[in-house]
């Protein structure tokens, strides 16, 4: 006996999105997990002295006095 199932097509849209937003967040979720795993372990090994990073650069102009 072969059963044929009615599926509404507003159900089979909410079951795609459903699908597409768990396979999209477990990709998010690995991304995520895989970059925090990656700084953990780098982390000792950095330099523990960075450089200097440079501060604002100011301009200097003359005042009206200094230029006569």
């Amino acid at each position: 006996m072969i059963m044929i199932a009615y599926v509404d097509p507003g159900l089979g849209l909410l079951a795609w999105q459903a699908v597409v937003a768990a396979v999209l967040g477990v990709l998010f979720y690995v991304k995520k997990t895989r970059t925090w795993l990656a700084r953990l372990i780098q982390k000792p090994f950095r330099s523990a002295k960075r450089p200097a990073e440079p501060g604002p650069i100011s301009l200097q102009v003359p005042d009206n006095d200094a230029r006569q």
